[in-house]
């Protein structure tokens, strides 16, 4: 099953998940909640690290949703998150 990446970037657009801080606080939720997913990613991130930052401060909430199977889970983990983590922002 393709990944809906069109999806995945309005989600990102509405939540603004790659803001200042906020994409380190995404990507140690991700962690938390799909601990395997997580794995995968990192171990992408050093495979293919040639950067600045070491593997796992490479890995991006999108590396981590590319190996996670059920989408809809994954949207609504994150927009709770979002919603629990900032409650006057999304309502």
């Amino acid at each position: 099953m393709a990944k809906d990446h069109d999806r995945f970037n309005k989600f990102c657009e509405k939540y603004d998940m790659y803001a200042d801080g906020v994409e380190e606080d995404v990507v140690a939720f991700l962690k938390d909640k799909y601990p395997d997913a997580w794995k995968k990613a990192l171990k992408e991130s050093e495979e293919n690290n040639i950067g600045d930052f070491s593997a796992e401060e490479s890995v991006s909430p999108s590396m981590i949703w590319g190996y996670i199977e059920d989408d809809d889970d994954f949207f609504s983990s994150v927009e709770n998150w979002f919603k629990k983590t900032f409650p006057t922002e999304f309502k």
